[in-house]
């Protein structure tokens, strides 16, 4: 026998360090863990942390709230705060995004994509976990001469992006107009939306879903010209306010896909005196152009900033029959809009006190790191 062969290390193969293990390979263990895991595989080593830059938990399956920060001497514009729902009393500060988001708010999320529209009236797709940005076509094609000195967000869009290819959707509604972008254009183009309160993106027929005053429209943006796909009458509700639902002011209506694909109709009501809020979920049934009441999700829930409906059953760190709400007319930097409805008992969960505490902030939004649609 050859000496070497006396060498265990030669016959099995020497084991190289932790340190030293393949980059690829790394990352493609990385993005098997959560969050909380992939934050502490970044402390092992150097070349730990630097393989994981750029890894997305692609396993996530429960909603993670993103704070924004407010303008103030005492906090970076250029870094956000996320909070994990199964890391309790916890938060994890992002690295500098190089956005300036006390000028900026969030418009609507995909995935672990934000859109974003700053104060000189642009969009941009920003991920804040691989720190990638998909700049949008520059407004001056639909603001030539003007810009707008009292910077508000009540605009209404709606996004889709691949995270691949990082083709992209996005239908914008603004100065009663409507114009939407796709990966390519190099301009805003007319929608011919009508104008209407709330637009979705409908991840199961790839369409736009447009809602206003109980009228409901689909849009195809699949080719060149969007056109109407469908067109709903308005529909009747068959529930009637009974009982100490009279004492509460109706302060939205928001439309959810559901797990299916099919369209849900949430509606938000706020007592007269108290502070305290109810939710109403609707299936619509289009045979007879009816609202229907849905008691229970069952092992569903509702994230509202996405407009999208969820699996819950046996997933740590997510609340069955339950609605993930971050406020209405966004942005607002009041916490106790920020909480977790469950539609069985009516009972609100309100976020850790460290979610609020760790900085000054000027709004937040659920989103869905790894969603895929």
């Amino acid at each position: 026998m050859d000496q070497s062969d006396k060498n265990p290390n030669r016959r099995l193969g020497v084991i190289p360090k932790w340190s030293e293990l393949c980059p690829d390979l790394l990352r493609s263990i990385f993005e098997q863990l959560s969050l909380t895991n992939l934050n502490r595989a970044k402390l092992v080593c150097r070349s730990w942390n630097s393989a994981s830059r750029g890894c997305v938990p692609k396993r996530n399956q429960i909603p993670w709230l993103i704070v924004f920060p407010e303008k103030n001497e005492n906090n970076s514009s250029n870094n956000c705060v996320l909070f994990v729902p199964d890391d309790k009393d916890k938060v994890y500060k992002t690295r500098d995004l190089g956005v300036d988001f006390a000028q900026s708010c969030c418009l609507a999320t995909y995935g672990s994509w934000l859109l974003m529209y700053d104060h000189l009236q642009n969009l941009h797709i920003l991920n804040p976990l691989t720190l990638e940005r998909v700049d949008l076509p520059h407004s001056a094609s639909i603001f030539p001469n003007k810009r707008n000195p009292n910077f508000r967000c009540n605009r209404s869009a709606c996004l889709w992006i691949d995270d691949i290819t990082k083709d992209y959707l996005v239908v914008w509604l603004i100065d009663y107009k409507s114009y939407f972008a796709k990966k390519g254009d190099d301009t805003w183009l007319p929608a011919g939306l009508f104008w209407n309160d709330q637009i979705i993106y409908n991840h199961k027929d790839h369409k736009v879903y447009q809602y206003s005053s109980s009228y409901l429209c689909v849009w195809d943006f699949a080719s060149d010209i969007p056109h109407v796909d469908k067109h709903h009458l308005p529909v009747r509700s068959t529930d009637h306010q009974i009982g100490d639902d009279n004492r509460f002011n109706l302060v939205s209506h928001q439309i959810v896909t559901s797990l299916s694909g099919e369209v849900v109709l949430v509606k938000i009501m706020h007592h007269y005196n108290l502070p305290i809020w109810r939710f109403r979920v609707y299936e619509l049934n289009l045979l007879t152009e009816t609202l229907v009441k849905i008691d229970s999700l069952g092992d569903a829930a509702i994230i509202l900033d996405m407009s999208i409906t969820v699996v819950a059953k046996d997933i740590p760190g997510i609340k069955k029959n339950s609605i993930y709400f971050s406020g209405l007319d966004h942005p607002t930097t009041d916490p106790k809009r920020k909480f977790v409805y469950d539609l069985n008992t009516g009972a609100i969960e309100r976020l850790p006190q460290c979610v609020f505490s760790s900085m000054l902030f000027s709004d937040s939004r659920w989103f869905l790191p790894g969603f895929k649609g």
